[in-house]
């Protein structure tokens, strides 16, 4: 009985390990932001390495299904956006967010940021 008790404990510590969510902040994690100038001028290195980076501006237009321009004070940028990874709050051209995504380079058809998460930048 003693055995079984123990069992159902460690079990449930599991489960209830299983579902807290955390994120690393610590050393090795990239908090810095990039330009979208900085970008640009290392696609080809952060496409190859698979860096994910942040980027801090403005959704300011929707070109088709996915693809969407994103802007800081540098520059803008083409980012492809899946419906489902979209902020559940509506936001327009001058709301700010961030997102943080990976560099896809391609000679021909320019570099784009495939976003892995959006959020709505809160004061």
């Amino acid at each position: 009985m003693k055995q079984l008790s123990r069992v159902l404990m460690a079990g449930l510590f599991l489960m209830i390990a299983g579902t807290v969510q955390a994120q690393y902040k610590g050393p090795g994690t990239n908090s810095k932001y990039f330009t979208v100038k900085e970008v640009t001028k290392q696609a080809s290195k952060l496409d190859r390495s698979d860096t994910l980076v942040k980027l801090q501006g403005f959704i300011i237009r929707q070109e088709n299904g996915e693809t969407y321009w994103f802007q800081d004070v540098t520059g803008k940028i083409r980012v492809e956006i899946e419906k489902k990874k979209l902020p559940l709050e509506p936001f327009d051209e001058k709301t700010e967010v961030i997102i943080t995504g990976e560099v896809d380079y391609d000679l021909l058809e320019g570099t784009e940021i495939e976003v892995k998460h959006i959020e709505i930048k809160t004061s």
